[in-house]
């Protein structure tokens, strides 16, 4: 068995399939290790205020017609007296031609129940919306957006009627060096 010191040097984000829709490396262009900075919004909605932030990697899966994600925080690089507090979550997407549209599933250790969402995509941003309204009443709505080879941001809104959005969560990523 690998020690943790170890398993970073062989990651490996693995390629697209030959063949897969185009649209894939939408999401292809995140393939690798990054960490982030992350901020919320104030309770009193006044200002932001910085978070948390995370190891984040991005690989191809279902033999490169997916794209699977990893989001761990704090980063591992981080001591906890108690590691069960550390927020693990994974992602799984997939492309659906036909609806010209991605489907993706969000599983995370803190909610323990999956989260449902489905995305557009181009080569400037994701859009990606969740099926159902969280346990607070709200709708989520999330964007990766100025995406370069080593930097994206990252944003989440909420709203309770899908017509008026309130941005409450700000990650802005950078990848890691190989």
């Amino acid at each position: 068995m690998l020690a943790k010191a170890d398993t970073a040097t062989i990651f490996n984000p693995g390629e697209m399939a030959e063949g897969a829709p185009a649209e894939l490396q939408h999401w292809g262009k995140m393939a690798g290790r990054w960490s982030t900075t992350e901020e919320g919004l104030k309770p009193d909605g006044l200002g932001w205020q910085a978070s948390t932030g995370a190891d984040w990697d991005f690989f191809w899966a279902f033999d490169g017609w997916g794209i699977q994600d990893n989001y761990t925080s704090p980063p591992v690089s981080e001591p906890l007296e108690d590691e069960s507090s550390r927020q693990r979550g994974i992602n799984l997407r997939i492309y659906n031609p036909l609806e010209k549209k991605w489907v993706l599933t969000w599983l995370t250790t803190a909610s323990k129940k999956p989260m449902n969402l489905t995305a557009v995509s181009n080569d400037a941003e994701i859009v990606m919306l969740r099926d159902d309204k969280d346990p607070k009443g709200n709708y989520s709505l999330i964007k990766f957006f100025d995406i370069t080879d080593n930097t994206f941001e990252w944003k989440l809104e909420w709203s309770a009627d899908r017509e008026s959005w309130r941005e409450v969560y700000r990650i802005h990523g950078t990848r890691k060096p190989k």
